[in-house]
């Protein structure tokens, strides 16, 4: 009997294939494959083989990682052209090398409204005392940050 799906007719499990036939697993169900079909699997195989073979490859393309095409004034919250010099709309100077810690304290700050408690500062970004006032002495120094 021939067998052409990846079931079992009998009982629906899946069948295994040896080469020459195919068996059921679990009721034990023989089928053999036709000539035909042996021959029409090997013809597609070779065709398949012969067509990459004879076929040039095609390079390659991966997929480049995007960079956001904007950045956020961190004086007026707006979005301005990326590795912007000044902001187009407030006209402050944006920091070229603001490291994430320094962004982080930054917008904790502009968040608080430019008051905030050094040790409580520190406790709510998980930052020790030494890296929070470190970083707040960066952000002077660049002219972000002035203390009043």
């Amino acid at each position: 009997m021939p067998v052409s799906s990846s079931r079992c007719p009998r009982c629906g499990y899946v069948l295994r294939f040896s080469g020459t036939g195919y068996s059921c697993g679990f009721c034990g169900l023989k089928g053999a494959r036709s000539a035909s079909d042996i021959i029409a699997s090997t013809e597609s195989s070779l065709r398949r083989r012969v067509h990459d073979f004879l076929e040039p490859r095609k390079p390659v393309a991966y997929n480049q990682p995007t960079h956001r095409s904007f950045q956020i004034c961190i004086f007026c919250g707006r979005n301005i052209p990326f590795a912007s010099i000044a902001c187009p709309l407030c006209g402050k100077p944006q920091p070229i090398n603001l490291s994430d810690q320094d962004r982080r304290v930054f917008d904790y700050i502009t968040a608080h409204d430019g008051t905030i408690s050094i040790s409580t500062a520190a406790f709510e970004l998980s930052m020790p005392l030494d890296q929070l006032t470190a970083s707040i002495e960066r952000l002077k120094a660049t002219g972000i940050l002035k203390q009043e």
